[in-house]
């Protein structure tokens, strides 16, 4: 369901003052006008029933029932998607942006930026983290998404097996000796919960791939091109939502 996404600053108060940004996509996208009332959420997953005061205003009061007043009645999946965490090697500029964005329009749990050897830039700034964290929000809200609004994290390559509460498979661009196809690396997992690694630009190199297979975590080879480093992680997300919906496919 698509509900407002509250500031991360927002700590319960009931009077809510609307940023600029807020303001014209809840008065110039959505049609919003004083009197209306819809759901909105904090970062923390809380739902709270909103009401237009005036244009700069909402008064808020908690909600256990959000879909009463959702923003609109466009249609959407209303079935349970699969958890799928990501993590993803820091790439160059702005792709991270492109990342974020369609990773969490596809719904997924959370996306965790990854160091590795072959990320040509080795950290995120403040600045960085502050701009993915406001195109999730926009992200969220547009889609309806689920994913977690918590801050983004970056993590080391070797940490990603401990810090994964799922089963992990990492996407490889060549074969390797226990590669799995997705299709049989997900019949391998009960449930339906999965988390995939995905190299920066070259890649994974090959000491951490062996280091992840001497961890468990399963290679997989996607039968397809070669796909750049901010569209495979979409790609493998839309192929596990298929194949977990649809068990049947070969």
């Amino acid at each position: 369901m698509r509900v407002f996404i509250l500031d991360r600053t927002y700590s319960g108060e009931s009077v809510y003052q609307l940023r600029k940004r807020e303001k014209d996509y809840l008065i110039k996208v959505l049609r919003i006008k004083t009197g209306d009332v819809f759901t909105c959420k904090d970062i923390k997953n809380n739902y709270y029933r909103a009401t237009v005061t005036d244009e700069d205003t909402l008064f808020l009061e908690a909600t256990d029932d959000p879909e009463a007043t959702l923003l609109d009645s466009l249609s959407a999946y209303r079935g349970t998607i699969p958890s799928i965490r990501v993590y993803q090697a820091i790439c160059k500029g702005k792709k991270n942006e492109t990342v974020m964005r369609m990773l969490t329009e596809a719904g997924v749990e959370e996306v965790v930026f990854v160091i590795s050897e072959y990320c040509q830039e080795k950290t995120l700034g403040d600045h960085d983290i502050r701009r993915l964290e406001d195109i999730r929000k926009e992200a969220a809200q547009q889609s309806g998404s689920s994913s977690s609004m918590g801050k983004i994290r970056v993590i080391d390559i070797k940490d990603a097996v401990s810090d994964s509460p799922y089963p992990l498979i990492f996407l490889h661009q060549g074969s390797r000796e226990r590669t799995m196809s997705l299709k049989k690396a997900l019949s391998d997992i009960s449930g339906s919960s999965v988390s995939v690694l995905i190299g920066s630009e070259g890649g994974i190199s090959d000491g951490e791939c062996a280091m992840l297979e001497a961890s468990g975590v399963v290679p997989v080879l996607l039968p397809t091109n070669i796909l750049r480093a901010e569209t495979a992680g979409i790609f493998a997300v839309g192929a596990i939502e298929t194949i977990w919906e649809n068990p049947y496919i070969v």
